[in-house]
């Protein structure tokens, strides 16, 4: 009988400790995956060709993120893991828990204000949600069709990409590309801080490689419409 009642025991410790943990962090995960409520989607400008034509973007605010999270999630919680001042443009490094599963998130804004930097924490934020499933659908809608336009887009009607902004140290605009805005600015008298806030709705610091290759085929544009510079070639 001894015996018998310890083979009991040890089967019952055999069986996994967070089995029910991991069932209900799958649950969660199905929570959050969820199709947003349309009431709670906003829209932006986001690609717009040479000829003024703008599509705009769903995207959801970085509050809303935080409710689904209270909603479906009570128990998460975030940590700021990484501010990190670079030139004009800071970027911070946010990490979401969830049933002890961490996930993180990288935003980017202007370093000069206040208003930069909680931009940069709440891109943050929103961006490490997505890893969780929320509003994952929107992003891929974004990409699908940045993908389709690159497909269907040839060098005049090349569009400029919906996200602009560098989110990382390595997607960030290169030196060249800064200089070749700056040259045809004002070689041009283009003001080229304008036409980006126009265009990509931030700073021109703030873009990416892919942004800013966007924006110098822009800036040539309108100089050589005006016909006062020769045209120059592409950064990289």
């Amino acid at each position: 009988m001894k015996s018998n009642t310890i083979q009991k025991k040890t089967n019952v410790q055999e069986i996994p400790a967070d089995t029910t943990n991991v069932f209900d962090f799958s649950t969660t995960l199905k929570g959050l995956s969820e199709t947003v409520d349309p009431h709670l989607i906003r829209r932006r400008a986001g690609m717009r060709d040479r000829n003024g034509h703008t599509q705009m973007v769903d995207y959801v605010e970085w509050h809303t993120v935080a409710d689904i999270l209270d909603q479906k999630a009570p128990n998460w919680h975030h940590e700021i893991r990484d501010l990190r001042p670079i030139g004009d443009i800071m970027t911070v490094t946010v990490a979401i828990t969830i049933d002890g599963v961490t996930r993180e998130g990288i935003g980017t804004g202007r370093a000069t204000s206040e208003t930069g930097i909680k931009k940069a924490e709440h891109d943050a934020l929103k961006r490490a949600a997505v890893k969780f499933g929320i509003a994952r659908e929107l992003y891929k809608k974004e990409f699908d069709e940045n993908a389709e336009a690159e497909r269907s887009g040839d060098g005049e009607e090349r569009r400029t990409i919906a996200d602009p902004i560098a989110r990382t140290i390595g997607e960030m605009l290169t030196a060249k590309q800064l200089g070749m805005i700056r040259s045809i600015g004002r070689n041009s008298e283009i003001d080229v801080e304008g036409e980006c806030r126009e265009l990509m709705h931030c700073a021109v610091e703030e873009l990416s490689k892919r942004a800013a290759s966007d924006l110098i085929d822009h800036l040539q544009t309108i100089s050589h419409r005006g016909g006062t510079v020769q045209p120059m070639r592409r950064a990289s």
